[in-house]
């Protein structure tokens, strides 16, 4: 279930969604650096962002990680430890300020992998695709030479 090649090993692992191998993020994510992120898997080559705004749509998935993470905050204070409001506030606060940094880029390896999904043999479709590319490309006629 938690193995290369569920949809969870990618998402928490941050990894690439094709080859579950290669990394997203440049920098570990203590360090502060939110969107120092890979523009393409190390290892297999694939592309991240999909097309111009193509991120966009991590923030809703942001927006409901989060919302969903301070709200439980919010209740286990609130009703299990049966603390005042003041100190509710503080905890949801706290908890908004130290998971920024993770849910942002959690989201973003949440929203690849749903677009993208887990391929073991991308190796041999890289080779078929790079094949096609070459034999697909006219051979330039010499400099000088009337076409």
């Amino acid at each position: 279930m938690f193995g290369k090649g569920s949809k969870l090993y990618s998402i928490v692992g941050m990894k690439c969604p094709r080859c579950h191998e290669g990394p997203l993020w440049r920098s570990p994510f203590y360090k502060l650096k939110l969107y120092d992120m890979h523009e393409s898997c190390p290892v297999c080559g694939l592309k991240y962002e999909r097309e111009v705004g193509f991120w966009w749509g991590a923030m809703y998935v942001a927006y409901t990680f989060s919302s969903g993470a301070l709200l439980i905050v919010m209740l286990v204070t609130l009703l299990v430890l049966k603390w005042e409001l003041p100190a509710v506030f503080t905890a949801v606060g706290i908890t908004a300020l130290i998971g920024f940094t993770y849910n942002a880029r959690l989201a973003r390896s949440a929203w690849i992998n749903m677009v993208v999904h887990y391929n073991p043999n991308w190796r041999k479709e890289n080779e078929e695709n790079e094949k096609k590319l070459s034999e697909a490309k006219p051979e330039a006629a010499p400099i000088g030479t009337p076409q």
